[in-house]
C-alpha cells in the first residue's frame, strides 16, 4: 500500500512565518515609503509572461535561468518571471506608452529563478525596486537613484553599508577597441571581473604585440581602480580617447552630485566592474552591508532596453533583495 506523500517543500523556496513576516513588512513599508516621497507609483505585473515577449528584454544570464512551460490552451511557450525590469520595459512601451515621460515607477514582487539546488541559492526571490524612464541618459537621475536607495536602506535602519558604482562603458570600450579574438577578450573579462592580477598578466603577455601597450597598462590598472573618488583621477591618466574619459567624467559627476547630498561616505568606486555587462549601457551599482557577504541591492542604466520593446527611451533602475536585508537587520540585532 503506497504511504502518504512527503510534506516538503522544493529546494531553494521556503515558508516565512509570522515573526519574521512582520520583519519583511517592516522593511518594505520603510523602502516602499521613501519611493513614494520621490514621486514614484507603484504597479503590479503578472506572475505569467510568454517567454518570446519576457525575452526580449532579458540578458544571457538570465535567460538560462528562467522556468518554462507550454500553455495548454494556446500552446505558446510560458514563463514564470525571474525579474522585473524586462516587465515594466513592456508595460511602458504598450500600456504607457502614452504617459508623459518621465515615468516613475516600483514595484514590490517576487521572482523566481531555476537555479542548480547544490548551490544552496534561493531560487525565489522578493524584490522592491524602482524603474526611472526618460527621454534620455542622465547624471543626475543616475544620481538620484543612488542617493534614494542609499535614504531607502537608511530608512529600513540598514546602518553598516556600501554602494559601489562603476560604469560598464568604461570597462566595455577598453576592451572592444583591442584588436584580439573574441575569446581573448572574454577571457581578459573574466579576470577583470574576479580582479586577478596574476590572470591578467598572463593573458597579456600570451598575446604579445596584439595588444598595445598603453592598452596593456589601462587593463593591468584595472583591477586597482576601487577605492576613493582618486581613482577617477588614476584612470584618466591612463587613458588616451574619448570614449573611455567620457565613462569616467559620467562616474565623476553622479559622485559630485551624491557628495553635494552629503551622502560620499557611503559610496565607494569599482571601475573594473563588469557585472551585467551584455545588459548595461552605463551607470551600474550594487550595494553591500556588513555581515552578510551577498548584494542587498543592485542595478543601473540600460538604455537600450524599452527600444527592444518598440519604445525609444531611457532607464535608470534598481532592485533591493528583501530577504537579504532582513538578514542584515537580523544579524546587526
Amino acid at each position: 500500500m503506497k504511504g502518504p506523500p512527503s510534506i516538503s517543500l522544493p529546494q531553494g523556496v521556503r515558508d516565512i512565518l509570522p515573526e519574521e513576516a512582520e520583519r519583511f513588512c517592516e522593511v518594505e513599508s520603510a523602502i516602499l515609503g521613501v519611493f513614494s516621497s520621490y514621486g514614484f507609483k507603484r504597479v503590479i505585473t503578472p506572475l505569467l509572461e510568454y517567454v518570446d515577449v519576457l525575452g526580449l528584454g532579458m540578458g544571457p544570464g538570465l535567460k538560462e535561468k528562467v522556468f518554462k512551460f507550454i500553455d495548454p490552451s494556446t500552446g505558446r511557450l510560458m514563463a514564470l518571471r525571474p525579474d522585473i525590469t524586462p516587465q515594466i520595459a513592456r508595460m511602458a512601451a504598450t500600456r504607457m506608452r502614452d504617459y508623459p515621460l518621465p515615468q516613475k515607477l516600483c514595484y514590490n514582487e517576487n521572482v523566481l529563478r531555476h537555479l542548480d539546488p547544490r548551490s544552496g541559492k534561493t531560487r525565489e526571490i522578493l524584490q522592491i525596486g524602482a524603474e526611472y524612464i526618460s527621454k534620455g541618459p542622465s547624471s543626475e537621475i543616475d544620481a538620484e537613484m543612488i542617493v534614494m536607495a542609499i535614504e531607502a536602506m537608511k530608512a529600513a535602519r540598514v546602518k553598516d553599508f556600501k554602494i559601489d558604482i562603476g560604469d560598464v562603458g568604461f570597462v566595455r570600450t577598453v576592451l572592444e577597441r583591442l584588436s584580439v579574438k573574441e575569446f581573448d577578450r572574454k577571457r581578459l573579462k573574466e579576470a577583470v571581473e574576479i580582479k586577478d592580477q596574476s590572470g591578467l598578466e598572463s593573458i597579456l603577455e600570451g598575446l604579445g604585440e596584439k595588444v598595445k601597450k598603453e592598452d596593456k597598462r589601462l587593463l593591468l590598472a584595472l583591477p586597482g581602480f576601487y577605492g576613493e573618488a582618486e581613482v577617477i583621477k588614476k584612470a584618466k591618466a591612463l587613458c588616451t580617447d574619448e570614449l573611455t574619459g567620457g565613462a569616467l567624467e559620467n562616474v565623476r559627476a553622479v559622485l559630485e552630485i551624491i557628495e553635494r547630498k552629503g551622502y560620499s561616505e557611503s559610496i565607494t568606486v569599482d571601475l573594473g566592474e563588469v557585472r551585467g555587462f551584455d545588459y548595461y549601457t552605463g551607470i551600474i551599482f550594487e550595494g553591500f552591508a556588513s555581515g552578510i557577504g551577498k548584494p542587498i541591492l543592485g542595478g543601473g542604466r540600460y538604455d537600450t532596453l524599452l527600444e527592444k520593446y518598440g519604445y525609444r527611451s531611457s532607464s535608470t533602475g534598481f532592485a533591493f533583495d528583501v530577504e537579504n536585508i532582513v538578514s542584515v537587520l537580523e544579524r546587526s540585532g
